[in-house]
């Protein structure tokens, strides 16, 4: 029938189309990276998703085959669902945002993705072409991503820069994972094809495979992201001592060789890399850098420390599930380290897949996810027969071995990362390549067994498309909207920011995906024009009035979210309404009482309303939450100072003026308003001792004695700048005669 193999062709091509998902790059939408990749796959999800399940109501070949691997994925998006129903923010667990374009929705097309895949795939002469595609466009990614390296193309944004390629990602770690991958699908043709062939004839379809995974192997190292870097050595180490324990007889003996060679080579560049980790060569090479780099005390393999066990707070709190997708920001705020100190103040994720999911989903969620993987395992190292032995098996031992590398790899990939639209479909293809494979060698029953008349087609593939147009609209057509009107809203318009007001408000009235970005973006804009002198007083009102009603809406939506109410507050402050601002900081502090940017805030508020003592106690909270940040220790002690407190600046100063931490600008104004030039010398002293090439420090001593009446002293500073530049000298000339004149002026 015309019709069948149409909508048969149209499935299979919409799934070779979504091996050009990362070249979709939408500079017309807001996070041009993310969103249209994230919008291609859902459309064409839903088109072949239709199109399939027209043919499986009426033609019983296209059912998927009973599976244990795709029960246990519909397990866990069941479980994932009913998370996010009972979480802290549902619907942002369901629809996500525009930076992520994750949630409950992706992990639906994603399941779509797998159940129409295992179905529609149903031969290996089909499966073999698929991944042959997949592995041109990386090659032609790959390629873009030398283009890059040697500076010829640049996407100018995201993370992009020539230490760590990002190619058409817009982030390194996305581009790892999707060379991750493909990397190991080409070891997995490179088998199939040597298995399938004769001696002699290898060598063409070796160069081809073994270019392509030396290429993609390349471009992953020169991502320089960790953690996939090391999930690829170890996903491949395991998966050759898979097969050499696996094997027997002469092969055994070889194999088992090549494993120990292999770790031993490994360990072996591991301890010379290390050894060499602050030699010119390995500083001048990125991944290499960064790599030897690795260790307990590097930021951030702290922070990603801190945040587990931040994250394992909140799994406490809510162990069986957790508290549903998108939601950990409000776990980082509740339980926040005031280590993270100096890290970014705003975490959506663990960086973690186990954590990330015990937080999503608590112990339900994950357990059900990790038995994705158990199902999985069983189904490459089992026979479908009773037997259950290897050559009964469904797949080989190196097609075990490989998939079972790319899984580990994959998961360790994102043990210290996460997922991203392409590594979740290429997850999902793998997943159901195996899923087909096994289920086709054991001869699975079909899901279901009734089908419709076939004289009835024609009207169940117009229904499909029907359905389809249906919920494509419903999942895109919003959201797509309120994209494009939210780039308005932040773009110059002729007609003046009453129209960029006008598209705010048009966004956020959408009610879709981006309506907290838009609240946010309303709240910067408002926050930017407050002090604008080119802008009428009505026009800042307006702005002002809808900011303030769309972040306590916000407020409301996501009551345990203290992202809103310390927006609110900068918001008040920024419009002089300071009383409402010390409220709204309170308020976020009642929801993150550890965070020590909530406290600075709040002891600015009350510096501009002259509440000196405030001031000076919510800097002491935020000092001592964690000593070691030296911003709070200077804040703190600056404060101490402009309230005449001297006995406590001098105990906080004292443990960093050796370092030289201590000539900090605010301390010096400080004291400098006190007219204390003894105590600027005291701390600009240690600090030009160890930094005798700084000649504004210099400057600065000197300036220090010579208020303190000691112009000798700033004469001999002022000289030992001098030979810093000929340019210092010509200043420090002018500056000496001044302090021989006593007309030097202390500014």
């Amino acid at each position: 029938m015309i019709l069948e193999k149409t909508l048969h062709w149209l499935v299979i091509g919409s799934l070779c189309v979504l091996t050009l998902i990362p070249f979709i790059i939408s500079y017309t939408l807001f996070f041009p990276f993310i969103t249209g990749k994230n919008f291609f796959f859902r459309i064409m999800v839903e088109i072949m998703a239709g199109g399939w399940l027209a043919l499986a109501l009426v033609y019983p070949a296209y059912r998927p085959r009973r599976s244990w691997i795709l029960a246990s994925l519909a397990l866990f998006v069941a479980v994932i669902a009913l998370a996010d129903a009972f979480g802290a923010y549902p619907f942002k667990s369901f629809w996500s945002n525009y930076e992520r374009m994750d949630g409950w929705v992706t992990l639906a097309h994603l399941f779509a993705l797998v159940v129409v895949a295992s179905s529609i795939l149903n031969t290996e002469k089909l499966w073999r072409m698929f991944w042959k595609v997949e592995l041109i466009m990386s090659v032609a990614v790959a390629s873009y991503g030398f283009l890059q390296l040697f500076g010829v193309v640049s996407l100018n944004a995201g993370f992009s820069s020539l230490e760590r390629l990002d190619a058409t990602f817009g982030n390194p770690i996305y581009l790892a994972a999707y060379m991750l991958f493909n990397a190991f699908i080409a070891a997995l043709l490179w088998a199939q094809a040597w298995r399938d062939s004769t001696p002699g004839s290898r060598l063409g379809f070796s160069l081809v495979y073994g270019g392509i995974l030396a290429i993609d192997v390349i471009v992953l190292f020169l991502t320089a992201t960790r953690g996939t870097i090391i999930g690829l050595l170890g996903g491949a180490l395991f998966a050759l001592l898979l097969y050499a324990f696996g094997s027997t007889g002469a092969e055994a003996r070889r194999m088992r060789a090549y494993a120990l060679g292999a770790i031993a080579a490994l360990v072996l560049l591991g301890g010379s890399l290390w050894l060499a980790r602050d030699t010119a060569f390995v500083q001048s090479v990125g991944f290499l850098n960064r790599l030897a780099s690795i260790s307990l005390t590097d930021s951030t393999t702290k922070s990603r420390f801190y945040n587990w066990g931040m994250a394992w707070e909140g799994v406490k709190e809510r162990p069986l599930l957790g508290w549903g997708q998108e939601n950990y920001a409000v776990v980082f705020d509740k339980y926040y380290d005031p280590r993270m100190y100096a890290q970014e103040p705003w975490f959506d994720r663990v960086h973690n897949i186990v954590f990330d999911w015990l937080v999503a989903g608590g112990f339900l969620g994950l357990l059900s996810y990790l038995s994705i993987f158990a199902a999985i395992f069983l189904a490459l190292w089992r026979s479908p027969t009773s037997q259950h032995v290897r050559k009964n098996a469904v797949f080989t031992l190196v097609e075990s071995s490989i998939l079972t590398g790319l899984l580990i790899a994959y998961f360790v990939h994102d043990f210290f990362v996460f997922d991203n639209i392409t590594s979740y479909m290429l997850f999902g293809l793998v997943v159901a390549y195996i899923i087909w494979r096994y289920g086709e060698s054991a001869g699975a029953p079909r899901l279901w067994i009734a089908s419709l008349p076939a004289k009835v087609f024609p009207i169940v593939a117009a229904l499909a498309a029907l359905l389809v147009w249906g919920v494509s609209s419903w999942v895109n057509t919003a959201a797509l909207t309120q994209n494009r009107l939210l780039i308005k809203a932040i773009s110059p318009q002729k007609e003046g920011l009453a129209k960029n007001l006008e598209y705010f408000k048009s966004a956020i009235a959408i009610g879709s995906v981006g309506t907290q970005e838009a609240r946010e973006q309303l709240m910067q804009t408002a926050t930017k024009i407050a002090s604008a002198s080119d802008v009428d007083r009505q026009t800042k009102q307006d702005f002002y009035d809808t900011s303030v009603a769309e972040i306590m809406l916000q407020q409301e939506a996501s009551p345990l979210d203290a992202r809103p109410a310390l927006f609110l507050g900068i918001l008040h402050d920024a419009f002089g309404n300071y009383e409402a601002g010390a409220s709204a900081f309170e308020h976020a502090l009642s929801l993150s009482p550890t965070k020590q940017s909530i406290l600075y805030e709040l002891a600015r508020n009350a510096q501009v309303r002259g509440d000196t003592a405030n001031m000076l106690r919510y800097f002491k909270q935020a000092y001592e939450l964690y000593p070691p940040n030296l911003q709070a220790r200077i804040l703190y002690a600056t404060t101490a100072i402009h309230s005449g407190n001297d006995a406590l600046a001098d105990e906080l100063l004292a443990p960093i003026i050796p370092t030289g931490e201590a000539a900090d600008p605010r301390v010096t104004s400080a004291y400098y308003g006190q007219k204390r030039f003894d105590k600027m010398a005291l701390i600009w002293e240690p600090y030009v001792q160890l930094h005798p090439e700084d000649a504004q420090a210099h400057f600065t001593l000197a300036a220090s004695y010579y208020g303190m009446g000691e112009r000798t002293k700033a004469i001999e500073v002022f000289q030992a700048a001098s030979k810093i530049s000929a340019q210092v000298t010509a200043q420090a000339a002018v500056f000496i005669d001044q302090v021989r004149k006593g007309t030097l002026k202390l500014e």
